[in-house]
């Protein structure tokens, strides 16, 4: 009786086990199509790629919470979350700061973000470009960088515009993940901001997923 039992049982697990397999190779094979393909010329994640930023594999190395948590937020800072994509960020980061101003040059994502938002008081969407923000010098008290960095052409140059919209002694926060199409080492990116006059100032996270913290120099 107990080996029928066994008998049945094991098919299905199998079928599971196949089932994860796939999806995981289906996740890293378009991961690596978009990072080939991204690498030829820096761009935002096109709208039609934005299920990879809500898949459930990302979500177990970038949960939101915890996300949010490791950004330190305090409850009066004013952010800015540029690249908010589909908004999966978004309504954790509102529920630890003052304000956040979401961003992003895919009026599409921001539609996403809207519906995550929702009955949010403390949340403004705002289409536009991390090469120009359109924002008031010296205003917040965050700017919040996932996975965007990596994808701009000139990211000194971005870097430098966000340190244009922070008042004296605010942060930029950015943070990058192997499976990102144009993922790239901390170091790197501690290069970029020091060209850029800032200094590191935290750093949680791996190799795999990174968050580092920077202020002026």
């Amino acid at each position: 009786m107990v080996e029928a039992v066994a008998a049945r049982r094991t098919p299905r697990r199998h079928a599971g086990v196949n089932l994860a397999l796939g999806t995981l190779a289906g996740f890293t094979l378009a991961q690596l199509g978009l990072r080939l393909w991204i690498r030829r010329r820096p761009i935002p994640i096109p709208y039609g790629w934005a299920w990879l930023l809500e898949n459930p594999w990302r979500r177990r190395y970038r949960d939101p919470r915890r996300l949010a948590d490791a950004c330190a937020l305090r409850l009066t800072d004013r952010v800015l979350e540029v690249g908010c994509g589909s908004g999966l960020f978004t309504p954790e980061l509102a529920g630890r700061c003052g304000h956040v101003t979401a961003l992003d040059i895919e009026a599409r994502y921001l539609a996403q973000t809207a519906v995550k938002t929702a009955g949010l008081p403390n949340v403004t969407l705002l289409h536009g470009d991390l090469a120009a923000l359109p924002c008031e010098a010296g205003g917040l008290d965050a700017v919040i960088l996932i996975s965007v960095l990596t994808e701009l052409p000139a990211p000194v140059a971005a870097l430098r515009e966000c340190l244009r919209v922070l008042r004296p002694g605010g942060r930029i926060i950015i943070g990058e993940e192997f499976f990102g199409p144009e993922y790239v080492r901390a170091c790197t990116v501690d290069a970029w901001a020091g060209a850029a006059g800032l200094r590191r100032v935290g750093r949680l996270g791996n190799g795999w997923a990174y968050l580092q913290t920077y202020e002026l120099a």
